[in-house]
């Protein structure tokens, strides 16, 4: 079974329905804790915020050029985008599964409903990428394909296999969560160990480790070839991107920040601060060198942010924004949105008028012409996202993510 768990009830992670606690099941005493079973439901609006950022992110870097080339700040500022929308999912992810973590559960019922949240969204857009590339006729690869199937492509440092056009390729952050699902019973039951007066240390030394890995990837990763997109030796880069032991680092942020917010000793930082907070290191970080990583300078700040958004709700402080209806819709579709955008964008009207698939170097490009193709390839992931929430993933979760006597019991 999982540990002694703090809190009765899963709502859901970065592709689910609204973070919820119900009352009536019992905790084990923590100061200051009744709030907690209260809903959170800026979390969610803030799932969408971090999807949208991995939109425009591959959006900005592939319309931009066309008709700003000389925009080296803007470019990589898009870049910065994605790199810090996966960043947050990664911590949320760790913040929320210890939040809701069940007293009851057992291993084999957590994974069940990882499994069925993760994976039937991700075959499906898997299914449809095949077919994309095989009506466009793009060779497909045995290896490369069933990597990518079985979730186990971001263990590779391959640059062809990460970068691969055609493919889906954001399901390389699944590979990163199916490790971070595997090992969440065991990192929950050593992490709850630590004494709360401690928790604090703990998170120090779990971000001063984030610092660390540009370093080892500095002094022992420098081979592989030239990443294409930075120039930085490539296997420096996988390690510090791609590899998923390294991104388990900030899931494990996420978790002793729960932890911390959990034992009420999380400082009061108000959430706009919060909120504007990470906007200081994304901009200074896309005018640095990409030599320390993607993550290092936004996960403290990302952090901060979670544990504000969730204090805020449990302070029940104003309506807001983030925890409107329109919000909290477009975070539960979060997931699906971030499965089906890059299918929009490859084989769609930015992929077809784009000379990197294939199109005229010649072809023309304005202003008008980039802002259109954008919002089209917005409008329109957002409408698959909505369909493969409502046909696919909100129906298998309420068919398969439980046992069928736990399903007739409820």
């Amino acid at each position: 079974m999982l540990p002694r768990a703090r809190t009765p009830r899963e709502g859901a992670i970065a592709g689910g329905g609204e973070i919820s606690r119900p009352a009536g099941t019992r905790e084990t005493p923590v100061p200051a804790l009744a709030h907690r079973k209260q809903k959170l439901p800026s979390l969610t609006g803030l799932r969408f915020i971090a999807a949208f950022m991995v939109v425009l992110g591959h959006i900005g870097t592939n319309l931009l050029p066309r008709v700003a080339p000389d925009q080296i700040f803007g470019i990589r500022l898009f870049h910065e985008f994605g790199a810090v929308g996966v960043s947050f999912f990664f911590i949320l992810s760790g913040f929320v599964l210890t939040w809701v973590a069940r007293e009851e559960d057992t291993r084999p019922q957590f994974w069940r409903r990882r499994f069925f949240k993760i994976y039937p969204n991700h075959l499906v857009t898997f299914v449809a990428a095949c077919l994309l590339a095989v009506t466009a006729n793009h060779a497909l690869s045995g290896r490369d394909t069933i990597a990518t199937l079985t979730l186990v492509h971001a263990w590779i440092p391959d640059q062809p296999l990460l970068f691969n056009l055609w493919s889906n390729t954001p399901t390389w952050s699944l590979a990163c969560e199916l490790l971070f699902y595997l090992s969440f019973p065991w990192l929950l039951t050593l992490l709850r160990k630590i004494r709360p007066a401690r928790l604090w240390l703990w998170f120090a030394g779990t971000y001063a480790a984030i610092w660390a890995v540009p370093l080892v990837a500095s002094l022992f990763l420098n081979s592989g070839g030239v990443h294409r997109g930075t120039g930085e030796p490539w296997h420096g880069v996988w390690f510090m991107t791609f590899f998923p032991p390294v991104r388990m680092l900030e899931f494990v942020l996420g978790i002793v920040t729960a932890l911390i917010v959990i034992h009420g000793r999380w400082i009061r930082f108000p959430l706009p601060v919060a909120l504007v907070l990470p906007v200081i290191p994304l901009v200074v970080k896309a005018d640095v060198t990409d030599s320390i990583g993607f993550v290092t300078l936004t996960a403290l700040p990302l952090a901060f942010l979670v544990a504000a958004a969730a204090q805020a709700d449990i302070a029940g402080s104003g309506k807001g924004v983030l925890r409107g209806r329109v919000m909290v819709f477009l975070g539960e579709i979060s997931f699906a949105l971030y499965l089906v955008h890059w299918l929009v964008v490859a084989y769609g009207w930015i992929g077809r008028t784009s000379p990197t698939w294939g199109a005229s170097p010649g072809t023309a490009s304005s202003w008008p012409m980039v802002l259109t193709l954008a919002v089209v390839t917005i409008a329109v992931s957002l409408v698959l996202a909505w369909l493969l929430y409502v046909l696919v993933e909100r129906p298998v979760m309420r068919r398969w993510s439980r046992p069928a006597r736990t399903r007739q019991g409820v």
